[in-house]
């Protein structure tokens, strides 16, 4: 399994506003993925933050909809002029389900 983690700092006045489009532009796509086995979008109200990790079956699993993921995922990131730090991790070690 590969994480894939999201972080950037969107100011806590538009931390709603880019909630909302990541539901409407970018869920959407994962909710159809194959080999997505868990994602979590985390909001940091009092610093304007966004943190997102998805957890995926394999890096085939990510590259598989990655036609579709990257210029939605771009989109919405340019659309709120921010550059996120997108990095990837080998999942080494779980605790539960996922």
């Amino acid at each position: 399994m590969i994480a894939r983690t999201i972080t950037v700092d969107v100011g806590s006045d538009r931390l709603d506003d880019v909630l909302d489009a990541y539901r409407q532009h970018v869920r959407p796509i994962h909710e159809r993925a194959d080999g997505l086995r868990l994602h979590l979008v985390l909001a940091d109200r009092a610093a304007g933050r966004v943190g997102i990790i998805g957890v995926w079956d394999s890096e085939a699993s990510l590259a598989a909809v990655a036609d579709e993921l990257e210029p939605a995922r771009e989109r919405l990131w340019a659309s709120f002029e921010r550059s996120p730090t997108l990095e990837v991790y080998e999942v080494a070690d779980t605790l539960g389900p996922i």
